[in-house]
């Protein structure tokens, strides 16, 4: 959004990132709730081979386990829309022939939003395991009202961006820490400039639902400060890791993933399954020191950093725990379904034309590669896609889409974001080609080396 800086005024002074950040977050999960899956998608919104692959593991690792437990807690933190809870089920369920251990699973779903789990209690796929599950409403920073070492595993997906996370940048060996201030313009408001700083500042979510849009026109400046982290939490492991980083490069701090672990660690029984995040950001040092590489996205006005993996890593083993594993989330997927994954929008990505193409026509190649896949892929699940067009989109091209979503099949590919796997795209090489793709292109989408920026799983035990 362009906008003259001299029409937008400050909503708050300057302060360190990780204050501003989880203020804005605070409103727009509340102001939202289950809408906020209209900003963004994650691999386990709709797909159900992360949820699986979980599953999977879970099982393998407590099928033969001689552990006797009446109840087996597990635990999800940041529960979107319910989706991988109602799959991880279905599967587990599945592959629990001789019935040990799906009848002793009490699956509890944490979030902090009572209106993100609202929509989870709609969800109908969760519906199928009434007794199975419940809902309970905390913070990542009360986690500890559970009673400790009584769960048998924890799973989060996409939750550690959202939590508080400080920016340090290294210039001659000295650490400066970014400051952001929010900015906007009153024109866009319907009320009193001074009476909206007041709502906003004091996150009174009745009033701002009043109002219209706002959060995605907030435009952001930042600053940074000298700063000595000797008081910061793990300030050694951090300095560690710092002392490592090429100067005058952004590096996330996820201070809030650091409580995620605590908690975990706390919470978990002596013989559990663990405690598996999944998120997106740098996997290693080498991405880290990657000049240029993004560090933080803003989603319909949500401000999220991308994570740090290997300071989380070294926290992890910090607060003790024996093991921690760090695998890019493909592979993970990969390595259960035994051959190579990517998603429908890395598939399309590789089409020779689709850089030059108009956004209307992008996504008529995207449904057109939705329809080429469905003829070997199927779902286990029935979902009915849907995809809207564009603002902007041309009446001819709207006819069009609409069609073609109208006919999606009902055991298709679920979402853009979903993986689909290599067997199934050299089976649909024949309708792909005639949209264009060649058979190098589709294959690249397996074959190239992650980006800087990428999903990866955490497991710690």
């Amino acid at each position: 959004m362009n906008q003259n800086p001299q029409s937008l005024l400050p909503l708050g002074d300057f302060k360190p990132a990780d204050q501003w950040q989880t203020h804005i977050n605070s409103i727009f999960y509340g102001m939202l709730g289950p809408a906020i899956h209209d900003h963004f998608q994650t691999y386990v919104s709709l797909d159900h081979r992360l949820a699986h692959t979980l599953a999977e593991e879970y099982y393998q690792q407590v099928k033969d386990q001689s552990v006797s437990l009446s109840t087996r807690f597990i635990q999800e933190w940041g529960v979107g829309n319910g989706n991988l809870a109602a799959c991880f089920l279905s599967r587990l369920k599945e592959l629990d022939t001789e019935q040990k251990i799906y009848p002793c699973i009490h699956y509890v779903l944490c979030d902090y939003s009572e209106e993100i789990l609202k929509g989870v209690r709609a969800n109908p796929r969760l519906g199928d395991h009434a007794g199975r599950f419940s809902t309970v409403r905390v913070d990542a920073s009360r986690l500890d009202c559970f009673k400790p070492q009584s769960i048998d595993k924890i799973i989060s997906n996409e939750i550690w961006d959202d939590l508080s996370t400080k920016v340090l940048l290294k210039h001659e060996n000295t650490l400066y820490e970014e400051y952001l201030q929010p900015l906007l313009d009153p024109a866009l408001l319907n009320i009193e400039f001074e009476s909206f700083i007041k709502m906003f500042g004091e996150k009174d979510l009745p009033a701002l639902q009043t109002l219209g849009p706002f959060l995605a026109a907030i435009q952001w400046e930042k600053s940074y400060q000298r700063v000595d982290i000797a008081d910061w939490p793990y300030a050694k492991t951090i300095q560690v890791q710092m002392d490592l980083c090429a100067e005058e490069i952004p590096i996330p701090i996820n201070t809030g993933a650091f409580t995620t672990l605590e908690r975990a660690r706390g919470l978990l029984h002596p013989d559990s399954q663990g405690y598996t995040a999944f998120d997106y950001g740098m996997h290693s040092l080498i991405e880290l020191n990657q000049e240029g590489r993004p560090y933080f996205n803003l989603y319909g006005g949500q401000y999220t950093f991308m994570v740090n993996f290997d300071l989380l890593a070294r926290v992890g083993k910090a607060i003790g725990f024996s093991q921690v594993e760090k695998e890019y989330q493909h592979l993970y997927v990969s390595r259960f379904m035994n051959e190579k994954v990517a998603s429908v929008v890395e598939i399309m990505q590789n089409h020779p034309e689709v850089q030059r193409m108009a956004p209307w026509d992008r996504d008529l190649l995207m449904l057109q590669t939705l329809h080429a896949v469905n003829s070997t892929y199927k779902s286990p699940y029935k979902n009915k896609m849907k995809y809207p067009p564009q603002e902007g989109t041309p009446k001819k091209q709207r006819k069009l889409m609409a069609k073609l979503v109208d006919s999606l099949s009902s055991r298709g590919v679920p979402d853009t974001v979903a993986y689909v796997s290599e067997s199934e795209i050299v089976s649909a090489f024949k309708p792909l080609r005639k949209l264009g793709y060649r058979e190098k292109d589709l294959l690249r989408a397996f074959q190239s080396p992650p980006p800087a920026i990428a999903f990866t799983a955490l497991n710690f035990r």
